[in-house]
């Protein structure tokens, strides 16, 4: 497979004046069009904290993408040329994430706009979605188990270098360990129940299929995904592509293991 066109996301924590940049392609960038210069500082440090430049931060990047070409070999020794650790796979170690079956809505709600959100999303590609410790969340075809989508919460960034070392494989650590669900959700604005104050007549229902991930042992918080729209679906094509980053990260709330959080007064 051409890792070039793997469908990985991440979380921008860059500020633009009201709001976090949100759902980007987990992509090496020399500008903040992907990831903020803070978070791809976080790649370009080696495990002692020293900065090793842009390159050094973008082959790591690329070899948490998947590329294998600076791979090493803990038998025949480590290089300038090939100094990151050797991995069997490129997937990681699935530990404490259940792996949990999305396919089309059957929750039979009884409520406005459901039944079409269920017609209209019948033939839904089935996915399968699990945690690794190779620091993303995949989304796997039920049908094939080939890969959909990958996303990297923003709270693993900082230790992403970890997973280059060779001596990661004696110092395992977690990464998202947690393991995610889906549920649907109406989005609209306004209220759905007719039996509550303001409800109005011209309510329009805006059902979505929304995917909860956790990092378990790997840090803290939560992250949301729009899965609604995996593959080929009636009557539209599916959505899972990098020109809709901002659309299928609904947020990004993650933390890593040692990082606190300021209380603030309510």
């Amino acid at each position: 497979a051409d890792i070039n066109n793997r469908l990985v996301l991440s979380w921008s924590d860059k500020w633009d004046a009201t709001y976090y940049k949100g759902g980007v392609p987990f992509k090496w960038a020399s500008t903040e069009a992907n990831l903020s210069t803070s978070q791809k500082l976080w790649l370009q440090k080696n495990t002692t904290g020293a900065d090793e430049g842009a390159t050094k931060g973008q082959n790591r990047l690329n070899y948490i993408r998947g590329d294998r070409t600076m791979d090493g070999s803990d038998t025949t020794g480590y290089t300038t040329a090939k100094p990151f650790r050797e991995r069997l796979s490129r997937q990681g170690d699935i530990i404490n994430s259940d792996v949990w079956y999305t396919g089309a809505p059957s929750s039979n709600y009884a409520l406005r706009g459901y039944a079409d959100f269920t017609r209209n999303n019948k033939s839904r590609p089935s996915l399968l979605y699990v945690g690794g410790n190779d620091g993303m969340l995949h989304g796997f075809a039920a049908k094939d188990g080939a890969e959909k989508i990958a996303y990297v919460p923003k709270g693993v960034l900082p230790n992403l270098t970890l997973l280059t070392d060779p001596q990661y494989n004696e110092k395992h650590k977690s990464f998202v360990d947690g393991s995610p669900m889906t549920g649907d959700v109406d989005m609209g604005a306004g209220i759905q129940d007719p039996s509550e104050p303001g409800y109005s007549t011209t309510y329009a229902a805006n059902w979505r299929t929304l995917l909860v991930g956790t990092l378990g042992a790997g840090g803290k918080g939560y992250f949301v995904l729009d899965v609604t729209n995996p593959g080929t679906t009636a009557p539209a094509a599916g959505n899972f592509t990098e020109s809709n980053a901002q659309t299928l990260v609904v947020m990004d709330k993650t933390r890593q293991a040692s990082e606190t959080v300021t209380s603030q007064a309510v």
